[in-house]
């Protein structure tokens, strides 16, 4: 009597009981080269005993350029910032646990996507982004992570959680809060700060943006910007803010590092809030938390969905405050 197929294997358990790395296991079932012909099938034999079903999204991605997933980001994003490191390794084990196959696409490599791989996951914000209508115009499915726009997407309750920051400083008696961002005058810049914006209006005081030109290390220039803006005030003025809501963990440790140097006390003087939850480096500070590896298999799950022609949606994920020793 035959069983039924277990409906949780997955080709993390392939790779746990074959001791190789999930990519080895998805070059084995996509018939890619780079595996001795022994482990190929041992591989195979695993998949067939725990008797594993690749997913739809999967299936549709079995040969050819058909199984490689192109992850598009700007060549300094993925190297300088530590969110989308993170993010491109959520969305590496998420896709090879569906078969697929990712490759990283510098920004400016766009035109070479749609040549060899068969659907894509665009990240990062680019002013006047062509990405979406080169990919639409040559018939590849594609899913961005970041605010709704064309096609499929899925993002942080960015808003939300810049909202929930400054009503918390509000709500300790901060009066004089700051944003910290960059760019603030361009326009996809701003969905962070309109949560800000919200709250402060609810409340009835005045907003405070400081925007910092955009470079590939927020945190050197929070540090520089917010340094200067200190080193210009006269000896006997009061500080401008009590406090500082920051677009990203990065801008806050920068701030935090210019508030130390010019010998101003966090958070009794100056409360500080950053956005990410970042591993290690938010380990003392107040910021709002996403969910990382949410985004990344609630990505890979809309690609699926991109690739069986279903109708485009944007997914919010949930967000929530951290309080910690900065405000």
């Amino acid at each position: 009597m035959s069983r039924e197929p277990s409906k949780s294997a997955t080709i993390r358990e392939i790779a746990r009981r074959a001791g190789v790395s999930i990519a080895s296991v998805s070059r084995a079932l996509n018939g890619k080269p780079g595996l001795g012909d022994a482990l190929r099938e041992r591989i195979l034999a695993i998949s067939r005993e725990i008797e594993y079903r690749p997913s739809a999204a999967a299936r549709q991605l079995i040969s050819g350029k058909g199984a490689v997933v192109g992850i598009s980001l700007g060549r300094q994003e993925i190297e300088l910032r530590p969110y989308y490191i993170l993010l491109y390794q959520h969305l590496t084990l998420a896709l090879h646990e569906q078969g697929m196959v990712p490759v990283f696409f510098a920004h400016d490599q766009t035109a070479l996507l749609p040549e060899r791989a068969g659907a894509a996951i665009l990240l990062g914000e680019f002013p006047d982004d062509s990405r979406p209508a080169f990919l639409n115009a040559r018939g590849v499915p594609f899913v961005r992570i970041g605010e709704p726009g064309e096609g499929f997407s899925v993002a942080p309750d960015d808003r939300h959680g810049l909202y929930l920051a400054t009503r918390h400083l509000i709500e300790g008696g901060r009066r004089h809060i700051a944003f910290v961002g960059c760019e603030l005058e361009l326009p996809h810049r701003q969905h962070r700060l309109k949560g800000y914006q919200g709250a402060l209006a609810e409340a009835g005081l005045p907003e405070r943006p400081i925007s910092v030109p955009h470079v590939h290390d927020d945190a050197l220039t929070g540090y520089r910007h917010l340094a200067r803006l200190l080193s210009r005030l006269p000896e006997d003025a009061s500080l401008p803010f009590d406090a500082l809501v920051c677009e990203t963990d990065e801008l806050a440790l920068g701030c935090l590092a210019a508030l130390e140097d010019h010998g101003i006390a966090v958070p009794e003087q100056v409360a500080v809030t950053g956005f990410d939850d970042l591993p290690v480096l938010a380990a003392d500070l107040t910021t709002v938390c996403q969910d990382i590896a949410v985004i990344a298999t609630t990505g890979v799950t809309l690609l699926g969905e991109a690739l069986a022609g279903k109708p485009p949606r944007h997914v919010s994920v949930a967000v929530a405050l951290v309080v910690r020793q900065t405000g």
